[in-house]
């Protein structure tokens, strides 16, 4: 597997979690920078829900079309996680630049 990049969408295994962790394999974006991936074993990643009936400050809109997931989505950022690289499935898609801003 080629490393993963900032700004790239990937499926991820978030089993198991303790209290109210967001879990499931589900997509997430990948946030840490290009070096700690290339050099690190591990990834810091934001979970990605379709649930988007309430959008709160703390969250992200992402229309479909940006994403090529199925469903609009919002980034869940009040759920940051440090996730070994061997929970990443598969890659989805990239984010423009100026949606990480």
């Amino acid at each position: 597997m080629d490393f993963p990049k900032r700004g790239e969408i990937w499926f991820v295994s978030l089993e198991p979690v303790v209290g109210h962790e967001i879990g499931k394999t589900r997509p997430a974006l990948v946030i840490s920078n290009d070096r700690n991936n290339l050099f690190s074993e591990t990834v810091t990643v934001l979970p990605i829900t379709a649930k988007i009936e309430k959008i709160y400050p703390f969250e992200v809109s992402l229309p479909s079309e940006e994403t090529h997931l199925l469903k609009d989505s919002k980034v869940k950022c009040n759920q940051i996680r440090t996730v070994a690289k061997k929970r990443l499935i598969n890659f989805v898609s990239t984010l423009l630049p100026e949606k990480l801003e």
